[in-house]
């Protein structure tokens, strides 16, 4: 164990240096057809509501997949 003070204590700081903060990458862009899906879903019209609602509605009685994922299906 020749050196056993950490470096930064021997240049004469009183604290640790602090972590560069890692590089954010821009979020890759959606493809065509999730852009439209959230977009359908961000400003949906009467019949969307309606059928979000049963949906929810559905899922919680824990209805049949099947009807579950038609009623998805339509929605989009």
């Amino acid at each position: 164990m020749a050196n056993s003070v950490p470096r930064w204590w021997m240049c004469g700081n009183c604290c640790p240096p602090k972590p560069e903060p890692p590089e954010q990458k821009a979020p890759a862009p959606l493809p065509q057809e999730l852009a439209s899906l959230t977009e359908h879903l961000r400003h949906p019209d009467g019949e969307t509501l309606l059928l979000l609602a049963l949906l929810w509605l559905l899922w919680q009685e824990k209805a049949d997949r099947k009807l579950l994922l038609a009623l998805a299906y339509i929605v989009i």
